[in-house]
């Protein structure tokens, strides 16, 4: 493989690594390597930055700064900010954006085919139809030759069809509106290159789980990205409902993950028989969306509220959300660092302002909907919003009372 030529898997290739300086530090296996940094590797391996209100790593690179050079860290730079006393999340900061900061997944797996492993077509539904319909409204940004999707998230119907074909004719695909292999990596490609997720200007990817649950069934010795999905919403679950073991988070449906997705459908009222299918599927996004409800904490002390961090939450998200500061939650929480985990019930400062969160409107979405998926009322959002009636628009950013 050519060691200056930077590969992904999104691009259809089956490796990661080059072995430039430029995109990635050289690795030979069977090498030694200093005790010192592999304890350090041990502890941090599973942080990573990115920018305030994003849940995509933000592109970084570090060159040796004389044999090669490249945008981000020099050797030579951090080595001096470094003996001036400033701590890693400053260097970076003096390299890279202000509002970066360092934080941390419990998701840790090897690499993983995206491509769902069969074709999407008119028909089919779940997670995947939802990803790669937030990935074509993307990319139509920048083509608008391709037509919007207005089918409900989730769903493959008619618009995406014609999404699909359109996007298939411009970038020499066999336009049949089927998203096989070589569409799905194209797209995702194509996703990547418009929004710039693997440069230094970034503008993030937010999509996460999405908010439809995937269509496959999925048994003990499945594997792949859906079972990561399975094992991220168990491991939230757990938190909540002691009965449900967490499982190790490794693609992997082995007896482990069996005996919690026993557990939960158990605790759900489900035919408990460790098979993750539609019923299966629905209550897992169910409880994860309205875990709020679920927290058996004490009631809040005075001018104070409770809050459990979520996916994609930091500080300064959080302090703009409930009209507050990071310092001020900082030291009602005794936190010394920026740092936080999914599941954390932090304190916050009370405000009189109603808390809320920014949801730009997608197709298919309706005011009930959304209020049953956010736990809130019609009323509350309409109030907020200074709304008259139940109409909406595709695009649409509204207040939602958290």
């Amino acid at each position: 493989m050519p060691s200056m030529i930077p590969a992904y898997r999104n691009r259809g290739y089956s490796f990661d690594i080059t072995n430039s300086t430029a995109y990635d530090q050289y690795f030979v296996y069977g090498r030694p390597i200093y005790e010192s940094i592999s304890r350090i590797v041990d502890k941090i391996f599973n942080e990573y930055v990115r920018r305030k209100g994003q849940n995509a790593p933000y592109f970084t690179s570090f060159c040796n700064g004389s044999t090669v050079s490249c945008q981000g860290l020099s050797q030579w730079g951090t080595v001096s900010l470094a003996d001036q006393g400033y701590t890693p999340l400053q260097i970076l900061r003096s390299y890279y954006p202000k509002d970066i900061e360092i934080t941390q997944t419990n998701i840790v797996t090897g690499s993983l085919s995206s491509y769902p492993g069969t074709p999407l077509k008119t028909g089919s539904s779940g997670l995947n139809v939802q990803t790669i319909q937030t990935y074509l409204n993307r990319i139509r940004r920048n083509y608008p030759a391709i037509p919007a999707i207005t089918d409900p998230a989730g769903t493959f119907g008619a618009s995406t069809k014609s999404a699909v074909t359109k996007f298939q004719s411009i970038f020499g695909l066999s336009p049949d509106g089927i998203v096989g292999k070589a569409t799905w990596y194209k797209i995702s490609s194509l996703y990547t290159a418009v929004t710039k997720l693997a440069e230094l200007s970034s503008e993030g990817s937010t999509l996460g789980i999405g908010t439809v649950p995937p269509d496959s069934v999925l048994r003990q010795g499945s594997g792949g990205q859906d079972v990561i999905t399975l094992q991220y919403l168990l491991n939230v679950i757990s938190e909540y409902y002691p009965g449900i073991p967490s499982p190790s988070q490794d693609g992997i449906f082995g007896s482990g993950t069996r005996q919690s997705v026993i557990a939960f459908q158990q605790a759900m009222g489900l035919s408990a028989d460790g098979i993750v299918g539609p019923l299966t599927w629905k209550a897992l996004y169910d409880a994860y969306l309205g875990i709020g409800q679920n927290i058996p904490s004490p009631g809040p002390e005075a001018g104070v509220s409770n809050y459990v961090v979520q996916p994609g939450d930091s500080l300064w998200l959080i302090a703009q959300r409930f009209h507050t500061t990071v310092d001020a939650i900082k030291r009602l929480n005794g936190l010394t660092g920026d740092l936080l985990n999914i599941g954390q019930v932090l304190k916050i400062p009370s405000s009189q302002e109603v808390p809320y969160i920014e949801y730009k409107v997608r197709s298919g979405d309706t005011l009930w909907l959304l209020s049953r998926r956010y736990n809130t009322t019609v009323d509350a959002i309409k109030k907020l919003n200074g709304l008259t009636n139940d109409m909406l628009s595709i695009g649409q950013t509204l207040k939602i009372p958290v």
